[in-house]
């Protein structure tokens, strides 16, 4: 066949085999658009019937619904308990709910293994007990000293946190509970005996303490009252939970490398010295809270701290830094590896503290002048 034929009939197969290609790609997608939307209709159906099937009721949990909470909110706190696998599915059975109830507050017993529709319609029902008369907010951060002057009776609340078989039962060599009361919102019947409250706040700490080192599987074995003590130092130390890893991560870089912690936090403890300026000669006290004088861990918390500083302490962030100085801003803090970065990092904050003084002086004396310039009425 000459050259000029081939060129004629060469142009039809590839049309045909074109043609046939994308009718094949036509027929795969179609057939992978039904396996998606059959997938994702299993899918859908399958967290739609873990919502509503209704549940085998097992053990039950007291839970305390304050009043205010959105679902959300509820969803949270059923999340905590074990009741609910993820809040997700709480808020799955609000939005499916058409019944127009609205969740009350006060205190439940609720079922493990119930669906979160049935929790749903309990918390609607109404509590079994009526929320508390008395609502008792504890802060982070707090000695037992400081804690104390929240109560009618201070003596009879730091007798029951010192009580030697309530430490004895924490398993700690400690003389007090300090550092292992939980920082929380409370809610009672009534206004609480103060060993009602210890015990509450005890109860409290144990159950975030166990569940947190479960979702840590590396932070299972390590010492409690190290631990506390750490978490301690962070809640003192940081005010914003996204740094709280990292200065806990330079605590432990510190003691690795056998530094002393210099941290003022520590001498405030040691001094009771809390809302006032520490001098040099503060840094000299005879004490094992000093940290400028003595090296590792003080011998005990210094506080109180949150969940979230305990969090911190089992799982420090991965980073070599081994200083922290405060921001111009008073919350946050700029972190170093070495001194030098360090020092350079120290005289930034004293240049912005210093224009910020200025700035306020001037605010001030403007004020002032205006208030001088100001016209006065005469009788």
């Amino acid at each position: 066949m000459s050259e000029a034929a081939l060129q004629q009939t060469a142009p039809p197969p590839r049309r045909r085999s074109c043609a046939g290609t994308l009718l094949r790609l036509a027929v795969y997608s179609f057939v992978l658009l039904l396996l998606l939307t059959a997938g994702a209709a299993l899918g859908a159906y399958m967290i739609f019937d873990h919502v509503t099937r209704p549940g085998v009721g097992g053990e039950e949990v007291r839970v305390e619904i304050p009043e205010g909470v959105t679902g959300a909110q509820a969803g949270d706190i059923l999340y905590r308990h074990d009741l609910v696998e993820h809040p997700l599915f709480f808020r799955l059975a609000i939005r499916l709910d058409h019944s127009g109830k609205s969740i009350k507050h006060g205190t439940y017993d609720l079922q493990q293994g119930s669906s979160p529709t049935q929790l749903l319609e309990r918390l609607q029902e109404g509590p079994d007990i009526t929320v508390s008369e008395y609502k008792l907010t504890i802060p982070e951060g707090l000695t037992l000293k400081q804690m104390a002057q929240l109560f009618p009776d201070p003596d009879a609340f730091l007798a029951a946190a010192t009580d030697p078989g309530r430490v004895a039962a924490l398993g700690i060599a400690a003389s007090s509970l300090e550092g292992f009361l939980m920082p929380d919102t409370y809610f009672f019947d009534e206004q609480p005996e103060e060993t009602l409250v210890v015990d509450r706040m005890l109860e409290h700490f144990n159950d975030t303490y166990e569940k947190t080192v479960a979702a840590i599987p590396e932070a299972a074995g390590r010492d409690l009252m190290e631990v506390v003590t750490v978490a301690s130092l962070v809640e003192e130390e940081s005010r914003v939970d996204e740094e709280r890893p990292i200065v806990a991560a330079v605590v432990y870089n510190r003691l690795q490398r056998g530094m002393p912690l210099d941290m003022d936090s520590t001498l405030q403890y040691a001094l009771d010295k809390y809302g006032q300026r520490l001098l040099d000669r503060d840094k000299e006290v005879e004490s094992p809270y000093n940290t400028y004088r003595n090296a590792g861990l003080p011998p005990g918390p210094i506080s109180n701290p949150g969940a979230a500083a305990l969090r911190a302490a089992l799982a420090p962030a991965d980073v070599d830094y081994l200083y922290f100085v405060s921001n111009a801003d008073g919350k946050t803090h700029t972190f170093s590896a070495t001194l030098a970065e360090h020092n350079r990092a120290v005289a930034r904050y004293r240049r912005e503290i210093a224009e910020q003084r200025r700035e306020l002086q001037q605010e001030q004396h403007a004020e002032h002048e205006e208030e001088q310039e100001a016209p006065t009425l005469t009788p």
